[in-house]
């Protein structure tokens, strides 16, 4: 093989190797930083504001859940949370 050919393969091999690296460390870093912003206090108070809408709901007060669901709803874009509702 002349050197030309040697420096490709190497070239094709180590890019091959970030690939993978990436399709393996990439959505790990997602899942943690995901997980991260899902305890966040405003992802709590999502969830507890969309548990409280639920309830209104039991109980007949729909305007009253309305209300409380759209609080819910913007503490859900305030903190990026993973989507419950």
């Amino acid at each position: 093989m002349t050197w030309k050919k040697t420096i490709i393969m190497i070239l094709i091999l180590t890019v091959l190797c970030f690939v993978v690296a990436a399709f393996i460390y990439i959505p790990k870093y997602i899942d943690e930083k995901q997980q991260s912003r899902d305890n966040s206090i405003a992802c709590k108070q999502y969830r507890e504001f969309l548990q409280t809408a639920e309830n209104w709901n039991k109980i007949g007060d729909t305007s009253q859940a309305n209300g409380v669901y759209k609080i819910a709803v913007d503490l859900f874009r305030k903190g990026k949370c993973t989507q419950v509702h």
